[in-house]
């Protein structure tokens, strides 16, 4: 849905009618950065003070929550007719739309005139500019925690799957499509929403993935709203050394402060922490950049069963958690984490067992035991069943040289993905990649290469621990004899037919 741009000049004008109090802070266009927040006067604050000062104040009635949404839903019947039809997530962003052909006005109709249309995350990148991510960790996945929670419940079991079987990108515009599908649908029924909607073509895909983008890349987790858009506030860019914080004071107000032990002068740029360190993929996925300062050093990979596993599917089926491996480097330590890597390399001959039982209801459940218990609720736990069990370093040993491999997978499609340096000196020159995109591209790369490639020496040294433990050196010696056996009475067998 096309709409027309306002001038950044003109924000002050809509602040001062909506009663933003813009205290000691304007928006204004950074270059390299977009929209940000720059301070207009010299400001500090003492380590251990009271005296706060207060950048911008924005009233609570215009933090775009689901709150906000359930009210708006009370004095806009329209609104309030979609929101029941299509659920309440989905219809979020519709919200500021109402008041184009009679909906009720509010603060949110003209502000989003000032969002850009464009926006860096990579849902919104071209085919040739996500080419860039092959190889990556967003081709294989993205941290799926975070693409599940980026979806509505009904569908994160529908693309539990496709996580690991598509890019993050794919899979979330996917996920996309079958919203904007499905809102489609529901909302053609509506008279109101079919003639502002679809008889006159208002609306398409792309804006669907453009008002997904705004949300994922803009909305802030507040103390007492919790998820939510803030008008103006979301302007402020992130920064690993943030120099303000925001707030909801006693009167509902969200508020922006400058932090204890700062000082800025008139033209700094005001910047904020967008929340726990994400790394490289997420902050790209999420937010459209990468912070290199800030972006944790970890990578999270998608983990798919064996293709000869007969209980792959009843695996993925019943476990209770993403079926990923993250691999984490903190102060030159690497480290992996995987529940469900040690779930995946259990077999049947080891004691792993699926049932189809019926409660006292009538309803048939699939549940999961391992040494003929019940643990179906504790599938992110098999790293601890396994502990006691005779073969447990043996079955330790499999999940490392699993690892290994998909390490080393991972690696070689870095290694062999698309060259940046050609796309910077032929794509980049055609218009048909942006710069911004290149750049973003590379650090992703060189971020993953890094640390995959101390993942692999971790898994090594590693492997060759668990090969020299006593217990797995007799269980390979017994299982070498066993196959030496083998081959000799086949060669017996053979001699016998051979006479």
């Amino acid at each position: 849905m096309a709409s027309t741009q306002l001038p950044l000049e003109t924000l002050s004008t809509w602040a001062m009618f909506n009663d933003v109090d813009l205290v000691d802070v304007e928006a204004r266009e950074i270059p390299g950065c977009g929209l940000g927040l720059l301070s207009n006067k010299e400001l500090s604050r003492e380590e251990e003070t009271f005296d706060i000062p207060t950048l911008l104040m924005i009233p609570g009635e215009l933090v775009l929550s689901a709150e906000a949404v359930e009210n708006y839903a009370k004095v806009d019947k329209n609104f309030r007719q979609l929101l029941e039809a299509a659920g309440h997530k989905k219809v979020l962003s519709d919200r500021p739309k109402t008041s184009l052909k009679g909906g009720v006005s509010t603060p949110w109709t003209e502000y989003v005139k000032y969002l850009p249309p464009q926006v860096p995350v990579t849902t919104l990148w071209t085919e040739q500019e996500r080419e860039m991510l092959n190889g990556t960790s967003l081709e294989a996945s993205t941290s799926p925690a975070s693409l599940l929670h980026c979806l509505r419940p009904s569908l994160k079991s529908k693309y539990r799957l496709s996580l690991v079987t598509q890019s993050a990108t794919a899979a979330k515009i996917v996920a996309l499509t079958d919203e904007f599908d499905e809102l489609r649908e529901i909302s053609a029924t509506l008279p109101f929403w079919n003639e502002l909607f679809w008889e006159s073509d208002k609306v398409s895909l792309i804006d669907w993935v453009r008002v997904d983008a705004w949300f994922r890349s803009r909305c802030l987790e507040l103390p007492k709203s919790g998820e939510a858009m803030v008008p103006v506030l979301d302007l402020a860019n992130h920064s690993s050394k943030a120099n303000a914080y925001y707030e909801e004071n006693g009167k509902d107000e969200v508020v922006l402060l400058l932090r204890p032990g700062c000082r800025v002068s008139s033209g700094d740029e005001m910047t904020i922490s967008y929340g726990d360190a994400k790394s490289g993929a997420e902050m790209l996925f999420s937010y459209g950049f990468i912070d290199p300062a800030s972006a944790a050093d970890r990578i999270t990979l998608p983990l798919i069963p064996m293709e000869d596993d007969p209980l792959g599917k009843a695996k993925l089926h019943v476990f209770d958690g993403a079926p990923t491996v993250e691999f984490v480097r903190a102060n030159g330590s690497l480290s992996w984490k995987s529940p469900f890597a040690y779930f995946m390399c259990l077999n049947e001959e080891d004691g792993l067992s699926f049932r189809v039982l019926q409660d006292t209801g009538g309803s048939r459940e699939l549940k999961l035991f391992w040494q003929e218990e019940d643990v179906t609720s504790t599938t992110t736990a098999f790293e601890q069943h396994i502990d006691q069990h005779p073969l447990a370093q043996i079955f330790r040993l499999r999940v490392v040289s699993v690892l290994e491999d998909l390490v080393a997978s991972q690696l070689e499609r870095l290694a062999t993905g698309v060259s940046l340096e050609d796309l910077d000196e032929s794509l980049n020159e055609g218009g048909l990649v942006c710069g911004t995109c290149i750049s973003v591209a590379a650090t992703l790369r060189e971020q993953e290469t890094s640390l995959l490639e101390a993942a692999a020496k971790a898994l090594e040294d590693q492997k060759t621990q668990l090969l020299a433990d006593e217990n797995v050196v007799a269980y390979l010696g017994l299982m070498e004899d066993a196959q030496n056996d083998l081959v000799q009475d086949e060669l017996s067998n053979e001699d016998e037919d051979f006479s």
